[in-house]
Parts: C-alpha cells; structure tokens; sequence
C-alpha cells in the first residue's frame, strides 16, 4: 500500500534526525525515578477455552500514592464481539507486577481500563504510607506540524540499561475523526510511553487514534464494519495532558459507570440523505428508534427526529464513522448531566426546528462489566443480564428474568449435561434466578443437599428447554 510505504519512510527519517535539540541524558535521569515494567499475568477465557498470557509493557508513577499508566489493550475485555453473544472475551488480569529501573518490585492492585483512549490504571500495593517519586505533566496548547518529541521504549528484561530513547515528529493535526495530534516514527510498543519536548516537559501520551470502523459497533454495523477494518492503518499521536490529568484525577475503575446515556439507536446524517430530503444541513445525528424509558423517551424525542446540535455545538458527523464522536460526547458528559438538543422534526412534509433539554442516565453495564459468580463444584460462571443481552433478543426487561452462562469448564457437569456459554438459566433446581447473587444461593444449597441430579431450565435461541446435569460429588 502506498501509504504504508509512505509511514515506512518518514519513520526511517525520523530514526535518523540528530538529537541534539533534547538533552537526552537529563530527561533520562528525570524518567528513570518514575518509569516502571508493568508486568501482567492474564486469564483469557472465551466460551468454554480459557488460557493463561503473560504481558510486559512500559508505565508511569502519575500521583504520589503509586497510581500507574499503562496500555491497558492486553486486557480490555470492552469487545464487540459480547454484543452478538453470551461468550464473553474476558482478559482478567491475576496478578500485576510493578518493577522499578532498580529492580525493586511490588505488586500492584487493578482499577480500570478508559474505554477510548485504553490506557489502563493499577495502583502499587505497600504496607506502610509511602510517597511515591511521579510525573507531573505540562500542558502544552502551542504544538505544531513538524515538532520533535522524545520517548522512552522499555527493554527486554535481560538488557541493561531497561530504557531506550526513541524521537518523533508532528506529522499532522488531524480534525477528522476527531482531533488528533499525529505523530510519525514511534511504534506500537512505546504505546502509554511519556512524550517530552526539546525543554524536557512531559507534554502527553503516545496513544492511538480510535479505529471508526471498531468505535461504538453495534449488531447491525458489525459487517460493515469488519469490512473496513483492513484499510485502517494503525495511527499513533498524542494523548493530550488535559485528557490524562482528568483521568488521573477521576480514574476508571472497573464495575463503576458514570458514562452518560441518552437511549437511542443513531446513524449520521450523510449528504446524500440530506439532500434527499431536502434539509440544508452538513452533519447531524438521525434517531432511528427511541429506547423506552430513556433518557431520550422521558424527553420526548422520536424516531426519525435529527439532532444538529448538541449544547449550542454544531455536529459535524455526515458518515457513519464519525458516529463515534458523538458517542463519546455523551459518554463523557456523564450521568445526571443536563444536555440541550437542536433537532429538526419532519412532520407533513415540512421541517420544524425544536429545543429539547434533557438529563442522561448512568449508561447500562456491558456484558464485562456486569457482576459475576463462579460456581467451583459445577465449574461454571454465570453474570448478570444487561441491556445488550435484552436488546439482541428483543427480551422485555420488566418481564424476562434469568443469568447468562459466560464461561463453562470442558468435561465439567454442566458440559457434558448439555450446557453452553450464552445459555440464560431462569431456573435451577426448581429456584427462579434472577441475578447472581440468587444463582450463588441456590448453588450453595445444592452444594449442601448434593442431588444426584439437578434440573436447568434454560432459554437458548429464542426457545426454552430443561437440561438435566448429573452430579458426582
């Protein structure tokens, strides 16, 4: 591809740019206290197959209490994949180890992994109040196309030094998808890396610029969207230090959602459609359907309604992979934020312009992030339902009760009895199951009367039927 080829040479360039203008010794010196080896030890488990992954990558000492950056990529479990089926990707991180360029260790505790950006957080486990040496970034809103950053690559574990400087340049700033400052002549593996510039300020993070064609999937994109996902070259740039110091202040921590939610199924408002019907407007967000007892219903907005603008702000989204953005915009904006909308209403062949003010609602759990049970003697885990299991199956939420299987052992009871990953269990043993915590009661009083036998009644595929699974306690 001739843009690959493109890459390939501005990177060879940046590799052979004298660094003269950094004072590469001094920033050395500098990251040296609070860089660290971030190692993972990583259970990856999909249906019925689960492995063991071991993960090395480079992170920074970002408060004094020992709160890590890293790229958290190795175990995002936010796939869209879980959107189609009960058979969760789940990467669940064992065990973390912080190694420092002394060599010193600790091990450290998970919080989370932000959604957009990937860049994961852990905090180092001490006994006694320690005061960590850290990074304070310097916010910089004067970068430029052709400007040299440096950074540091982390080194295999047998090679002394353990850090590597590395330069790159400013090779765009980019306004489509999103703003991006785009960089050329880094890698993948320096990804989460600190960039400095020639004065020594840590000014951001190497991060990746969100794929469209993997943003925000839904069931009905998911063709589309693979088909795009060949030609999008992987693009490195800035994580800005405003971006970072708000998730260091506000880290994302796994099974608490504040992201906001309006509750409604979208598509951009492309210039074709405008035009046909006849609506002088560059971008837009059309609703295609309204979620009942959203934030969007409680409002009243209506399928076919267009939304133009968002808090006086114009939206620029006239193709379907900028659909992200506003995504995003709502998703930050948070639960319980009060949102104005512009929106056009087509009614009688004529259009009508409309104000609608509304609050978002704390967004539904993914299928990751729903609460789970692992059940040793039946050597299954179940976890809670959540919108997307209701959605895909057009399940009424008010009525449809059960827990989803998402992992299940090979040769355990409930394999070879019939069970499957994806299975919604709605009875066990005679009880009704509605979350996990009632799966874990009626699993310990199996465990206590151990039958012989026990009885699943399970939702599969649209139809009901009862599993019946052997016991050998």
């Amino acid at each position: 591809m001739k843009i690959t080829a493109i890459v390939a040479a501005l990177m060879i360039m940046a590799g052979t740019v004298p660094a003269q203008n950094f004072n590469v010794e001094a920033i050395t010196q500098k990251a040296m206290a609070y860089t660290v080896a971030v190692e993972l030890e990583v259970e990856v488990s999909f249906g019925i197959q689960t492995t063991e992954a071991k993960s090395r990558g480079i992170g920074t000492i970002v408060s004094p209490d020992g709160l890590v950056v890293f790229d958290g990529s190795e175990i995002d479990s936010d796939d869209p994949f879980s959107q189609l089926s009960g058979m969760q990707i789940d990467a669940e991180p064992k065990s973390i180890e912080i190694t420092f360029t002394d060599g010193t260790k600790h091990a450290a505790e998970f919080i989370g992994i932000d959604r957009f950006t990937k860049i994961g957080f852990c905090r180092i486990s001490v006994d006694q109040p320690t005061v960590f040496p850290f990074l304070d970034f310097t916010r910089r809103d004067d970068i430029k196309t052709g400007e040299w950053f440096l950074t540091f690559m982390l080194l295999p574990q047998f090679v002394n030094p353990p850090l590597s400087a590395d330069i790159g340049m400013v090779s765009a700033i980019l306004t489509e998808p999103e703003e991006f400052i785009l960089t050329v002549g880094f890698n993948q593996l320096e990804i989460a890396s600190v960039l400095y510039d020639t004065n020594g300020n840590a000014i951001g993070l190497l991060g990746e610029l969100l794929n469209p064609a993997m943003a925000g999937m839904s069931p009905a994109q998911m063709l589309e969207s693979f088909s795009q996902m060949e030609d999008f070259l992987p693009l490195l740039g800035i994580i800005s230090t405003s971006k970072i110091k708000e998730l260091i202040d506000n880290p994302p921590s796994r099974g608490e959602i504040d992201r906001g939610w309006l509750g409604i199924y979208l598509q951009a408002l492309t210039s074709d459609i405008a035009e046909f019907w006849g609506i002088d407007n560059t971008g837009g967000i059309i609703i295609n359907e309204v979620v009942k007892d959203s934030p969007a219903d409680s409002a009243g907005l209506q399928t076919g309604d267009i939304i133009v603008r968002i808090d006086g702000d114009k939206i620029q989204v006239d193709r379907e992979e900028n659909l992200s953005l506003f995504q995003r915009r709502i998703s930050d904006l948070g639960a319980d934020a009060g949102v104005a909308f512009t929106i056009l209403r087509r009614l009688n062949g004529q259009v009508d312009t409309l104000e609608i003010n509304t609050v978002l609602a704390r967004a539904p759990l993914t299928p990751s992030e729903a609460p789970d049970y692992d059940d040793e003697n039946f050597e299954i885990k179940v976890r809670d339902m959540v919108f997307a299991d209701y959605n895909i199956y057009n399940l009424d939420r008010r009525k449809f009760k059960g827990v989803v299987i998402k992992e299940i052992e090979q040769g355990s009871w409930g394999a070879v009895g019939g069970l499957i990953p994806g299975d919604i269990l709605q009875t066990i043993d005679g009880d009704r199951i509605a979350s996990v915590a009632d799966a874990q009661a009626t699993f310990s009083r199996i465990s206590e009367e151990q039958p012989k036998e026990v009885i699943f009644f399970v939702w599969r595929s649209n139809k009901t039927l009862f599993v019946n699974v052997k016991t050998d306690w």
